[in-house]
């Protein structure tokens, strides 16, 4: 059976990133080492003409003359093009695969005639709306744009109940969404949920542990924890915080963009910024630690696995995926003094048992987590999904 599906995302901003972008970045790598071509991307140019492009520019900036908040434009851009049918033609693929609430909304008149089955997979360890609330604008922004923020609560609403069959990689990943948002077991629907974890290509350090060390100025006998990721509370930085404070001799190096949690000041953490390659650094530590408060299902942690990384991980969401895998290098924690126990012990590890685990870790990310293994489980369930549409 041949098939065509739409992954709904502009191939030009795919990149070996977090979330959807490096969700997709993986998987049209694998599909254009795999010569398929029964998926794809959006062109902007290709898609969009320029005419709607600069209608659709000239009413956002019109319609708010008086905001000057980017975020606050975003939703109501995504306002406009749910009331306007566009010029993406959906009509020839026989299912498009949306990988963000917004985006599914803002399709809202597209999808009125379409015919095709609609894929919603949301990506975030939160609803979108609230990341836009808490995460990407200041207590100050959404205050003087409340009207226009609250809005965008009705884009995860439709989405999530628009949608034919909706995307997680494990059950653990809803939970954000339970925890999170009230709405979320009204628009939830068994039938539409399937889960497929997901897998990523191998991750290959560019420098060597010894440069890495060089570089910030860690000698080679100190403990190293990494953290990869955005510095906000969602992401557990303010427990990494904590949990550097109740250690007193290990070294943290922190790859990721600055938010607004201040860094501690002390010779001992070490921030590098946004990478992008950020495996070096993970690969020169000793222990890499994923605090999340909520966990989706985190592609950093997928990554650390293929190069076997001793592993610190929040007891929360797609984490819990990983439950009782010790043997493999990987514990889970609940409370920032357990996870600084956790440390002590790992620390006091004997270096062959931490080796030995360590490569059962890759061993276990090759048969569960590589790109080759999502690939091919992620295809068989558009497939059983289209047939499922067509008889």
């Amino acid at each position: 059976m041949t098939m065509r599906v739409l992954e709904f995302f502009y191939e030009e901003y795919l990149q070996p990133s977090g979330g959807p972008a490096g969700y997709l970045f993986n998987l049209r790598k694998y599909r254009d080492e795999s010569s398929d071509n029964e998926l794809f991307f959006l062109n902007e140019k290709r898609d969009l003409t320029f005419f709607y492009r600069l209608k659709r520019k000239m009413h956002v900036l019109f319609k708010c003359m008086n905001v000057r908040s980017d975020n606050a434009k975003y939703i109501e851009r995504t306002i406009y093009e749910s009331s306007h049918k566009g010029t993406v033609d959906l009509s020839s693929y026989d299912a498009v695969h949306f990988h963000s609430t917004f985006d599914l909304y803002s399709q809202k008149k597209n999808l009125e005639d379409y015919k095709g089955i609609v894929i919603l997979t949301s990506h975030t360890p939160k609803p979108k709306y609230k990341e836009y609330i808490e995460d990407y604008s200041s207590p100050e922004e959404y205050a003087a744009y409340k009207e226009i923020f609250d809005k965008a609560e009705e884009f995860d609403r439709f989405a999530f109940e628009r949608a034919d069959y909706v995307i997680f990689p494990c059950r653990g990943a809803e939970d954000p969404y339970l925890h999170t948002w009230e709405r979320y077991k009204d628009v939830r629907d068994e039938k539409k949920m399937l889960y497929v974890p997901t897998g990523t290509p191998t991750v290959k350090p560019k420098k060597t542990r010894a440069e890495v060390r060089k570089e910030l100025g860690i000698s080679d006998d100190q403990f190293v924890v990494s953290y990869v990721g955005r510095h906000i509370p969602v992401k557990g930085y303010d427990r990494l915080i904590s949990i550097f404070g109740k250690s007193d001799d290990i070294t943290v190096v922190c790859c990721g963009n600055p938010g607004r949690i201040p860094s501690p000041e002390s010779e001992r953490w070490k921030e590098v910024g946004w990478t992008n390659d950020p495996y070096s650094y993970v690969a020169a530590s000793d222990l890499f630690i994923l605090p999340n408060r909520e966990t989706y299902f985190d592609l950093a942690l997928l990554e650390v696995l293929s190069l076997g990384k001793t592993s610190l991980i929040s007891n929360t969401g797609g984490n819990r995926e990983f439950t009782g895998m010790e043997d493999c290098g990987i514990y889970l924690f609940d409370s920032d003094d357990e996870a600084a126990e956790l440390i002590k012990n790992i620390m006091r590890e004997d270096p062959s048992d931490k080796a030995r685990r360590e490569a059962a870790q890759v061993e276990m990310y090759k048969e569960k987590y590589s790109a080759e293994v999502f690939y091919s489980r992620y295809k068989e369930t558009l497939r059983n999904i289209i047939e499922r549409g067509r008889s």
